[in-house]
């Protein structure tokens, strides 16, 4: 089955399938499984009815990457990828930290690639095709990425700005849990990230104002925060949520988590989850000591999927996240 699931990429991208963060960056994991979530519950289906099995488990959709500079990316070796950075006409560095506690990156989206190859042997499909490019990009906002004028008229920031303070209490206090119910629409993941900086004004968005992660609006490439991994938390939200809003192109579900993959990997938690909590999960800087990449962060955002099939599809389906795990050993 290893060598089955290998040639299948290899057959279909070449040797380039290792050399940038894919499905096997996920699996490799030591909280793969936990992050998986595989559960069976017994259940009767059909008419007369059968005994049969309810499976829930999550799959990987799209990885978010925040990064210092223009053109800076974990997946320079993808050719699709690599030719929207090459052709990102801004160049001048925006990415830093002052003292002043800004931080400031570009951010890009992309799905997980090869998840359909890895994930075809459990029984609930949901897994998304490879389109080997960026879905959203920071650089494709234009100046709106710098500035923020095109949120400035949010209605929920409108009525929140007046009182930034009580803004954050109510961030806090959903921050012990954080949302597993994103904000956005179920938009096309099939589509390549295009210019949008011609828009003048962002559609309405009802994502919340607060969170766990400091204040979500306006939607630009600079937070004022206490460190610079809380930083990129909040640069990667806003990216997931203009990338579902504003470039139409990344998808939301009902029932989402995250993980950190870069600077190290982490259990999955919830967006706009307290960073207390996360560093209990390993969301921490510690894997910088062995990271070639300074201040950079990669994240993988999960879905929850459900179904049911006859009981003769329990061992293979519940062998099979030990199948992509062999299948993955070694391969980066």
């Amino acid at each position: 089955m290893k060598k089955l699931f290998i040639s299948l990429i290899a057959a279909t991208y070449g040797t380039l399938a290792w050399s940038f963060p894919t499905v096997c960056s996920v699996v490799n994991s030591p909280h793969f499984q936990g992050c998986l979530e595989l559960r069976k519950t017994i259940s009767s289906c059909g008419f007369p009815p059968r005994p049969c099995v309810h499976y829930t488990y999550y799959v990987p959709q799209y990885f978010i990457e925040v990064v210092t500079n223009p053109r800076e990316s974990f997946f320079t070796t993808m050719p699709a990828a690599a030719k929207q950075l090459a052709l990102v006409k801004d160049i001048i560095p925006f990415g830093g930290d002052e003292d002043s506690g800004e931080y400031s990156y570009h951010a890009h989206t992309i799905n997980v690639p090869f998840t359909y190859w890895a994930f075809y042997g459990l029984s609930c499909g949901g897994t998304s095709w490879d389109n080997m490019c960026f879905t959203s990009m920071s650089e494709h906002l234009g100046t709106n990425w710098k500035t923020g004028t095109a949120d400035l008229l949010q209605p929920a920031f409108m009525a929140w700005s007046a009182a930034p303070k009580a803004c954050l209490i109510k961030g806090a206090v959903t921050s012990a849990t954080g949302s597993s119910t994103p904000t956005g629409y179920p938009a096309s993941s099939y589509m390549c990230s295009t210019d949008r900086s011609l828009l003048a004004k962002y559609p309405p968005s009802n994502q919340p104002v607060c969170n766990g992660w400091g204040i979500f609006f306006p939607r630009y490439g600079t937070v004022t925060n206490s460190d610079q991994m809380t930083s990129s938390l909040m640069i990667a939200s806003r990216m997931r949520s203009l990338g579902s809003e504003v470039f139409q192109s990344v998808p939301t579900f009902p029932d989402e988590k995250w993980q950190m993959i870069s600077p190290q990997s982490s259990s999955c938690f919830r967006e706009g989850q307290n960073v207390s909590i996360l560093q209990t999960k390993g969301v921490t800087e510690i894997g910088r000591l062995v990271s070639t990449k300074f201040k950079n962060y990669l994240y993988v955002v999960w879905k929850r999927v459900g179904c049911t099939r006859d009981v003769h599809t329990i061992p293979s389906t519940l062998a099979w996240p030990g199948v992509m795990q062999a299948s993955c050993r070694g391969i980066e």
